[in-house]
């Protein structure tokens, strides 16, 4: 899946401070994308907070700030529970709620649901006709982005203000048993909601999903001119590990593509 439809200068937003405070995960099965689109991707809002995304958990006390440049304040039971585990309730890890500095309003990460079909579809599409984001070139329905949301692998949305903001999605890389584990990933931005950690928020909690739901890797293919996309996702733990020269054409153009990945759980250990 390919790269951010941002304008050039937007991942500079580098080094800001946020704050995390717990907001429960509904007890849902998270839906996912269908395979359409595999080499579409990632429409970045280039606000990188920085570091590797690693989190760094209080247990009390003063908050402490990670080397992504958060300050993570404990929660009710005294901070986040590692990744890839569950509370005390038995339910999958609460999805963090990040308040950057500069926002007026928290973003809220969540499953989406058939119902965040028709604004997903919007942002999706806007991806489409901008032309830096993915190969793609039919804009979507809402019927087919709602067939997105009560797939198996996952599908979030992020909420800034109350109105979906961004999502992320994760599909399978490939039908082969052995790369089973694997999932390739797109995360959308709208243009109105950039520069204000939207994509970062989504990554983040698209790597504890996904690694919740026993997937060990999280890869997508971005343009190389994505600049913004590919800084973002450096930004988020992932690593560059390859280039795939003339991978397809947009609109007649010769695209570049970029290779990123994120290794999880005990693969990342």
């Amino acid at each position: 899946m390919l790269g951010a439809d941002v304008a050039p200068g937007e991942a500079a937003q580098g080094g800001r401070v946020a704050t995390v405070d717990r907001v429960q995960r509904p007890g849902v099965a998270v839906g996912q994308a269908t395979g359409e689109g595999r080499v579409a991707g990632v429409e970045a809002d280039g606000a990188v907070e920085g570091g590797s995304g690693e989190l760094h958990r209080s247990h009390g006390g003063e908050p402490r700030r990670g080397p992504a440049g958060f300050q993570y304040h404990p929660g009710l039971s005294g901070g986040l529970p590692p990744a890839g585990r569950t509370t005390t309730c038995g339910q999958p890890n609460p999805l963090r709620r990040i308040r950057p500095l500069h926002s007026a309003a928290p973003i809220t990460i969540r499953p989406a649901n058939p119902g965040d079909a028709e604004r997903i579809a919007a942002i999706y599409n806007e991806g489409i006709a901008n032309r830096a984001a993915t190969f793609e070139t039919r804009p979507r329905s809402k019927a087919e982005v709602a067939g997105w949301t009560v797939a198996s692998l996952p599908i979030l949305v992020a909420e800034v203000d109350g109105h979906v903001a961004g999502f992320a999605k994760v599909v399978n890389y490939s039908e082969r048993e052995v790369y089973a584990g694997i999932g390739e990933h797109a995360v959308y931005v709208a243009g109105d909601a950039r520069r204000l950690g939207v994509g970062h928020a989504l990554l983040e909690a698209l790597a504890e999903a996904a690694d919740t739901a026993g997937l060990y890797k999280l890869t997508s293919r971005i343009f190389s001119t994505n600049t913004a996309s590919i800084a973002l996702h450096e930004g988020s733990g992932f690593t560059i590990v390859g280039l795939q020269r003339r991978h397809g054409r947009l609109d007649g153009e010769w695209k570049d593509c970029v290779l990123v990945e994120r290794l999880l759980g005990d693969a990342a250990s």
